[in-house]
């Protein structure tokens, strides 16, 4: 049998693709960037999916990768911030793996996304700042994201840091049969 997915997701600006590529190389195992993959398959950018097709079709795009990858296969896994916000897409991914969600405090969020223009979640509206906006976007999501067993704090935390301790946590699960 497979070793169970590793599998990142968490808030905008949280880290995701950075520790689940770090992830990846630390355990030797492939990486899959669910965003990365959406772009491969269809040609386009996800600001362009959101433009022309909508966010609705996007987020039908997470859901079938998130079957996809249902089953344990060894791989490091990074979702897009609005992918596990839908229950289905959880239960998927948390039947081929461990999910572990990545966030921050919203005013490093805020840094870390400073000038990042291709997120089209996070167009401002008149008078509002990234903050604000970031705030908005959080609360939105935040009973969604409680559903996720567990959390890592990435505020003022070095990538190495996080990925040791997703590791530790990961393995631990793994040696638990968990």
């Amino acid at each position: 049998m497979s070793q169970r997915n590793l599998v990142i997701t968490g808030f905008v600006g949280a880290g995701k693709t950075t520790i689940g590529r770090q992830l990846a190389a630390r355990l030797g195992w492939p990486f899959l960037d669910f965003d990365e993959e959406i772009v491969r398959r269809t040609g386009r950018s996800i600001a362009e999916i959101f433009e022309r097709d909508g966010e609705e079709a996007f987020r039908a795009m997470e859901a079938a990768l998130c079957q996809e990858w249902s089953h344990p296969r060894g791989w490091v896994l990074a979702t897009g911030g609005g992918t596990c916000i839908s229950p289905t897409n959880r239960a998927a991914l948390e039947a081929g793996g461990h999910l572990f969600f990545l966030y921050a405090d919203l005013e490093e969020i805020a840094r870390r996304l400073t000038g990042a223009a291709d997120r089209p979640l996070l167009r401002l509206r008149p008078g509002e700042t990234l903050v604000e906006r970031l705030r908005s976007l959080w609360k939105a999501r935040e009973d969604a994201y409680r559903e996720i067993p567990h959390w890592v704090d990435t505020t003022g935390r070095s990538p190495d840091a996080v990925v040791e301790e997703i590791l530790q946590r990961y393995r631990s699960l793994e040696r638990e049969g968990k």
